[in-house]
């Protein structure tokens, strides 16, 4: 602000007009300078000293676009003099401070800050005679409303030296926006972190395991499913290929895998190794990710652990192959035990008949013929006792318990695994003292094959001077019975004697064990009530203790057959049916010498007999024929001739269908097992004459014989 004061008056020397004059000059001079001044707008107001001070008057209209130009700005203005005083505002400043204009100006600036921004208005207003300075304050207006303003602060030079300009912004729509904004942006952050946490939990809690890779494979992330099926920790997952957790040939498999990028479209096997050693089997499927140039930047590879599906599959893959097994050892029994049973009966005709032929024979050729005889008869012993632990092993389908000889079990499993022994290990059997227990006969032998061919595997062939595998029962403290099978092989190493009864674990190499068998041996003891454990030494040998139950009653056979009785005193009348003629042919010759004896191949002609009133004292049938079955036979029979269908024996070659098994339990008539020999055959029918005839229902045409 311009302005401008007129000289006083002074005394003047009344002698000296010229001086007189030149100031005169000078004042109006002066005085034309100031109107021209203030006709130019140069001057806002005019300073009159007086004797009351020096007063102020405001020129009018002088700065009136100015001031319009001022109160049309939307921040407001003010200009602080010395000590803060206000000397000038615009409206907006008015406004935004809610007090009138004429109620700041002359006012200090603390008077309208609040008390508690004094400090640091004061602060400002320094900081800002040295640079422009800026501060956020809230004001309490008299009407009560609040506002956020900025203040800016800033030297301003003026003719009457330095002031301070004040530029007030109002943020306080622009904070509430920003609180807006934060609000928005908190809920949208919690919305998210919200459903971050929800789908952690979904990812942390699925079953399945969860593979995050990068396009080279590397583990970036992995869920706690992944983590207990691998039994690694996250940290320990992080970074690493997924193929350093693969057999060999599964990693192959699965980049070819991977490399194929399609979207869960195939799902693909593969063969894990855990932490531990363990083996685990599971089924990936995998889901491309695209990264922000729409390139390969990783997978989602879902794995799924289906190991126990595979552990089911092999079982009952094993289960099917042992039926399968079981049916084919029931039918090499049944077509082994047919021929050998006419075998057997030649050999016993032949016995019976050389004392008779003897005599005649030099005695060289005599001995020759015997000794020879001798060896036949031995031999078909042996096949027959073969073919018997075969008929054993064909009914391990029948889960029935009962009271089981475990002497005989083990003789039937050594008979059958002895050829993998006898290369390899000096046999000792100790458990002749074996009590009976409660099991399935040949569950029972199904557990001694596996553990003596274990045994024996675990010696090498050619050395049988220094291998020993030694069998031995005996009845523990609680009365239980106890098997021991012992080798001198090469043990187990302790790291895997944990592991022993676990499925498909298996130290033999690839393609020469399930890693089932001991597993399958575990079940079926359990299931039978007892215990199987295992000890062993390496570089000594092992042992498996087998405990069982005992069975508290004995069992005898329910319709066992007579054994050996002398000559027959009664002569009855027999029936052969069997389709095979050379068996038929042995046993009628073998009976007809103390009996009257028909044969026939054919059951329906055996019919048409008894059908015409021919009647018999034993009727020998053979169950499975091929035109009609013993099973058929005796329904039509039971039919037509009800006491004729009592006096059925039925000849048994071990092939039983289910259906003839469930038959032959319902009937009370006897069995003959095949292969059976001749004197047992004229026992049988000896015992059966003698019992009929004591309850009369011996046939009419049964005569007693010479002595």
């Amino acid at each position: 602000m311009a302005k401008r004061r007129p000289k006083g008056r002074g005394s003047r020397t009344a002698g000296k007009r010229s001086a007189s004059e030149r100031n005169l000059r000078a004042r109006l001079e002066e005085a034309e300078q100031t109107l021209q001044a203030i006709r130019t707008g140069q001057v806002d107001a005019i300073v009159v000293g007086g004797p009351q001070g020096d007063r102020v008057f405001t020129l009018t209209g002088a700065d009136h676009d100015y001031r319009v130009l001022m109160d049309e700005m939307s921040e407001g203005v003010a200009t602080l003099g010395e000590g803060g005083r206000i000397s000038y505002c615009n409206v907006r400043f008015a406004g935004m401070v809610g007090l009138p204009p004429e109620r700041i100006v002359g006012t200090t600036i603390d008077r309208i800050v609040p008390g508690e921004a004094k400090d640091r208005v004061d602060a400002l207003l320094r900081a800002g005679l040295l640079a422009v300075s800026k501060g956020e304050f809230d004001f309490q207006r008299e009407d009560g409303t609040s506002i956020t303003v900025q203040l800016a602060v800033s030297k301003v030079r003026m003719d009457g030296g330095v002031a301070l300009c004040v530029i007030a912004t109002d943020l306080t729509e622009e904070k509430r926006r920003e609180k807006a904004v934060a609000a928005e942006r908190a809920a949208r952050d919690a919305a998210l972190r919200a459903s971050e946490e929800r789908y952690r939990r979904i990812v942390e809690t699925a079953v399945e395991g969860i593979w995050l890779v990068d396009p080279d494979e590397r583990t970036n992330f992995a869920n706690g499913a992944l983590c207990e099926m691998l039994g690694y920790t996250p940290a320990e997952l992080q970074g690493r290929s997924i193929f350093d957790f693969m057999e060999e040939e599964s990693a192959a498999a699965a980049r070819r895998f991977l490399a194929r990028r399609r979207r869960y479209r195939e799902v693909r096997e593969f063969g894990l190794r855990a932490k531990s050693g363990r083996a685990l089997w599971a089924l990936l499927s995998m889901s491309p990710i695209e990264n922000e140039q729409q390139g390969y930047g990783g997978a989602v590879v879902m794995v799924s652990d289906v190991s126990d599906r595979r552990k089911l599959q092999a079982q009952l893959l094993l289960a099917d192959r042992m039926s399968s097994l079981g049916t084919l050892s029931a039918g090499v029994a049944h077509e082994i035990n047919n021929p050998l049973a006419y075998v057997i009966g030649s050999l016993d005709l032949l016995a019976a008949r050389l004392p008779e032929l003897s005599p005649s024979l030099p005695q060289a050729e005599s001995r020759f013929v015997q000794e020879h005889l001798k060896r036949a008869r031995e031999g078909t012993a042996r096949v027959r006792r073969i073919v018997r632990d075969l008929k054993s092993f064909s009914r391990a389908d029948e889960e029935t318990i009962t009271p089981t000889d475990p002497r005989k079990s083990l003789d039937t499993a050594i008979t059958l695994v002895w050829n993998e022994i006898r290369h390899r290990a000096r046999l000792v059997k100790e458990y002749d003292g074996l009590p009976i227990v409660r099991a399935n006969e040949a569950r029972l032998g199904q557990v001694f094959i596996n553990l003596l061919v274990n045994a024996a595997q675990a010696m090498p062939e050619g050395d049988i001077d220094h291998n020993t595998l030694r069998v031995i029962g005996l009845t523990d403290a609680l009365g239980n019975a106890v098997v021991e099978i012992r080798d001198t092989g090469c043990g187990i190493p302790p790291e895997n004697l944990d592991r022993i009864f676990e499925p498909f674990f298996t130290t033999k190499p690839v393609g020469e064990g399930t890693g089932l068998g001991l597993a399958i041996c575990h079940g079926i003891i359990s299931s039978l009530g007892g215990t199987i454990s295992v000890q062993s030494e390496l570089g000594k040998g092992t042992m498996f203790p087998v405990v069982l139950p005992v069975a508290t009653v004995e069992s005898s056979s329910a319709r066992t057959l007579p054994g050996a009785v002398a000559r027959p005193t009664l002569r009855g009348r027999v029936l052969i049916i069997d389709d095979e003629k050379e068996l038929t042919d042995v046993t009628r010759e073998g009976l007809s010498d103390l009996h009257d004896v028909r044969a026939t191949q054919d059951a329906r002609q055996a019919l048409e007999w008894i059908a015409a009133g021919e009647r018999f004292d034993l009727i020998l049938c053979d169950m499975m024929m091929p035109l009609m079955t013993g099973m058929e036979f005796h329904t039509r029979l039971a039919a037509l001739v009800p006491e004729q269908a009592d006096r059925v024996v039925f000849m048994t070659g071990g092939a039983f269908t289910p259906r003839a098994r469930e038959f032959l339990t319902r009937l009370p008539n006897l069995r003959l097992e095949k292969p059976f020999d001749l004197g047992h055959v004229l026992a049988m029918v000896s015992a059966h004459l003698e019992s009929a005839s004591k309850s009369g229902r011996v046939n009419v045409g049964a005569a007693s014989l010479p002595s």
